[in-house]
C-alpha cells in the first residue's frame, strides 16, 4: 500500500495518497516513514493544519531530521506562518551542515 501511495504522489494524486497513508497509519500507528509520507501528501493537498499535526506525531516518534524540518517549513509557509517557517528552514540547514564532512586539505 505504501508503494501505491508513493505512485499516487508522484502522479499528482496526493488526495489518494493521503487516504492510503491514513489507512496504513490506522493499521500500524506511529511508523515514522508512513507518518512522514502522510504529512507530505497532506501538504501537497493544501491541508497544512493536519500536516503539522502529523509532523508533531513524527517528532514524538523520534523522526526529527532534515526531511521533517523541510516538510514543517513548507507547511508553515503555506499557512502564512513565515517566521516559524524560517526557523524550521534554519534548523534544516544546521542539520545538513552537521552531516557534511569537512573538506580535506592536502
Amino acid at each position: 500500500m505504501q508503494l501505491l501511495a508513493y505512485a499516487y504522489q508522484r502522479n499528482a494524486r496526493p488526495q489518494k495518497a493521503a487516504a492510503l497513508l491514513a489507512a496504513l497509519d490506522a493499521l500500524a500507528p506511529g511508523q515514522r516513514r508512513v507518518l512522514r509520507a502522510l504529512a507530505h501528501a497532506q501538504v501537497l493537498c493544501g491541508h497544512n493544519g493536519p500536516a503539522l499535526q502529523t509532523l508533531e506525531r513524527v517528532a514524538v516518534a523520534g523522526g526529527i531530521d532534515v526531511a521533517y524540518h523541510l516538510l514543517r517549513a513548507r507547511a508553515l509557509a503555506a499557512s502564512g506562518r513565515r517566521i516559524e517557517a524560517s526557523a524550521a528552514m534554519a534548523a534544516c540547514q544546521v542539520i545538513r551542515a552537521a552531516l557534511v564532512p569537512p573538506e580535506v586539505t592536502a
